[in-house]
């Protein structure tokens, strides 16, 4: 009698066995790499984004400015200061808070359409800082003039605007152009922006 011996040996399961773990092996270490990069570039666009805002937010209160006490050469600095020309988020007459502004900028203390003219509006001052009193966690920090007072030298509480911050550097390469440098880092995640900002009035 015939004996059927179409069946599988051990040889060639444990060979099955061999080239199915190497497979698996391979497919993890691909998806491994797939799911870092996607990790990393996530986190660069995140980063890219944030970097985005604050520079847009500094440039915009550059430009409109009609004076800049900070920086004051072309030396790096870490600061910068100018006078606040942009925001319309209070009523003028009640000092109130108003999401959308009275249509004078808040500037205007005196509400003639002017601002920063001789004796009757004193600049109101903008400030962006660097902060490093958390080791391995330096903030960007704004400080707006408060509106909502009838004080004119007064200013709301320091606002983070971003953290993670790795540099950040100002210099003044004329008197009315200013150089931000604003580079953020978290992981091996890094961006870096660069803006040259020129000031539309400076007397």
């Amino acid at each position: 009698m015939a004996h059927d011996e179409s069946g599988v040996t051990l040889l060639e399961l444990l060979i099955s066995v061999a080239i199915l773990g190497i497979i698996v092996v391979g497919l993890h270490q691909v998806m491994s790499t797939a799911t870092s990069t996607y990790d990393d570039t996530r986190d660069k666009q995140e980063l890219l984004a944030e970097a985005r805002y604050v520079m847009g937010r500094m440039v915009m209160f550059a430009q409109e400015t009609d004076a800049i006490q900070k920086p004051e050469d072309v030396s790096d600095g870490e600061v910068l200061i100018v006078s606040e020309r942009v925001l319309d988020t209070y009523n003028n007459a009640t000092h109130a808070y108003d999401e959308n502004g009275d249509g004078l900028l808040d500037a205007d203390n005196d509400g003639d359409g002017l601002i920063n003219e001789d004796g009757g509006d004193p600049p109101d001052w903008i400030t962006f800082d660097l902060d490093k009193s958390i080791a391995n966690n330096w903030r960007l920090r704004e400080e707006r003039p408060d509106y909502s007072t009838v004080a004119l030298a007064d200013a709301m509480t320091k606002e983070v605007l971003c953290e993670h911050v790795t540099a950040f550097h100002c210099n003044r390469l004329a008197k009315n152009l200013v150089e931000i440098t604003l580079t953020l880092g978290r992981g091996k995640s890094q961006v870096s922006l660069t803006s040259r900002v020129k000031a539309r009035l400076i007397d």
